[in-house]
């Protein structure tokens, strides 16, 4: 048996998402591709200005995640230690997100409930819908649900009409 580490409900062995919350069971499941070298990579739009921000991907990564929010400009910063969903709060229905995106007109915006999630996936900090409504962006591109997109710092992140601002450090 599986136990979703989001919200603890209990699945049969080998289930790919969760039938609660649609979380991916086996987060710990390292069946990647093998990455190319990016040394040898010359990334579109590389300048010295970038090297910055490609320090912080290659090695441990960065450690912390900085969140400007809405037009407010909340500022939110979390560790980057374990997966962070971000959503609105709903006690009912037991949703509690780690960054609770309810008083940023979350509602009005468009945020789901559980609505993406943040996680560091060896050293390399991505950014994943779960399966939302109105969708999550990085710099105005959609993502896929459940596909994990590499989010660096800069980047614009976009849940429904909530626009957020990363800071990796």
């Amino acid at each position: 048996m599986i136990k979703c580490p989001f919200c603890g409900t209990t699945h049969v062995a080998n289930t790919l998402f969760c039938s609660e919350c649609g979380t991916y069971l086996l987060e710990d499941d390292r069946r990647g591709t093998d990455p190319l070298g990016t040394d040898e990579i010359g990334w579109v739009g590389e300048d010295d200005e970038d090297a910055e921000g490609n320090a912080l991907m290659k090695g441990t990564g960065p450690l912390a995640i900085r969140l400007r929010i809405g037009e407010g400009g909340r500022e939110v910063e979390a560790t980057l230690n374990k997966a962070i969903h971000m959503g609105r709060l709903d006690p009912a229905s037991d949703v509690f997100p780690e960054i609770d995106l309810t008083n940023d007109n979350g509602l009005e915006k468009g945020v789901s409930r559980r609505h993406a999630r943040i996680l560091k996936r060896e050293g390399t900090v991505v950014a994943e819908d779960l399966g939302s409504i109105n969708g999550t962006f990085i710099n105005g591109k959609r993502l896929a649900p459940y596909l994990p997109e590499v989010l660096r710092h800069g980047d614009q992140l976009q849940l429904g009409k909530l626009l957020i601002e990363v800071e990796m450090h």
